[in-house]
C-alpha cells in the first residue's frame, strides 16, 4: 500500500503523525538522491514529523511543510517523492486539525504518541505508601505517608517506573483525555 493510499485508509484508533512518521521512516527517497525535490523533501518533512511526534514542533512547521510539499508534488523526479507530497497535503486535508493539535496543543487524539500520554495517579486508589516516590528516578511525585501522591507533570519523563512500582493499581496512563486528580497531596481516604 502506497503512503498516500495509508493516509487515505487511516482508522479512528490510528494517529496521522504516527502514520506518516512510519511511513517516511522506510520511503526509498531517503536512499535515491537522484532529484533535490525528492530526497531532501522526504528528509525534511520526515524531520519536521518527528518533532511533532516528539513534541518539539515549533510555531510554523506546518505551514512550512504544506510549502515544500507543493513544490515537491511538482518538482520530484519520481512518482515516490510525488506521492509523499501527496500524502501530506491529503493528511492536512482530512486530518488538519489532529496535526495543529500535535503542534500547538501538544496533544495526540488518538494516544499513539508516547511523549503526549502522561501517567495520573487515582486519588481514590492511592494508599499513600510511598513506592511509586521512591521509584521515580527524576523526584517528580509529590507526597508522603498516608498522602495520595500527585505526579509534577512538568518533571515526569515518562518512564513507567512509578506504574510498575505501584501494587495498588493507582497509576494510570492516559492520553487525549485526562482523569481528574489532585493538584497537591491529599489525606488518603483508604486505610
Amino acid at each position: 500500500m502506497s503512503i498516500l493510499e495509508r493516509v487515505k485508509n487511516l482508522t479512528e484508533k490510528e494517529c496521522i503523525v504516527d502514520v506518516l512518521r512510519k511511513e517516511l521512516a522506510d520511503n526509498k527517497c531517503k536512499n535515491c538522491g537522484k532529484c533535490t525535490f525528492g530526497y531532501e523533501g522526504a528528509t525534511q518533512l520526515e524531520m519536521v514529523i518527528n518533532d511533532l511526534a516528539e513534541k518539539k514542533a515549533r510555531p510554523g512547521d506546518l505551514e512550512l511543510l504544506e510549502d515544500l510539499c507543493s513544490v515537491m508534488k511538482d518538482q520530484s523526479m519520481c512518482e515516490d517523492g510525488t506521492d509523499i507530497a501527496l500524502a501530506y497535503l491529503e493528511a492536512v486535508e482530512r486530518y488538519g486539525k489532529d496535526l495543529k493539535d500535535h503542534a500547538a496543543r501538544k496533544s495526540c487524539r488518538a494516544g499513539v504518541c508516547k511523549r503526549f500520554m502522561t501517567y495520573h495517579i487515582i486519588a481514590g486508589d492511592c494508599i499513600g505508601c510511598g513506592d511509586c516516590i521512591d521509584a521515580c528516578p527524576e523526584d517528580a511525585i509529590l507526597g508522603r505517608k498516608k498522602f495520595v501522591h500527585v505526579i509534577n507533570q512538568s518533571e515526569c519523563i515518562q518512564c513507567g517506573a512509578c506504574k510498575e512500582a505501584c501494587d495498588e493499581d493507582a497509576i494510570v496512563l492516559a492520553g487525549a483525555v485526562k482523569p481528574r486528580c489532585p493538584q497537591r497531596p491529599i489525606p488518603c481516604r483508604r486505610n
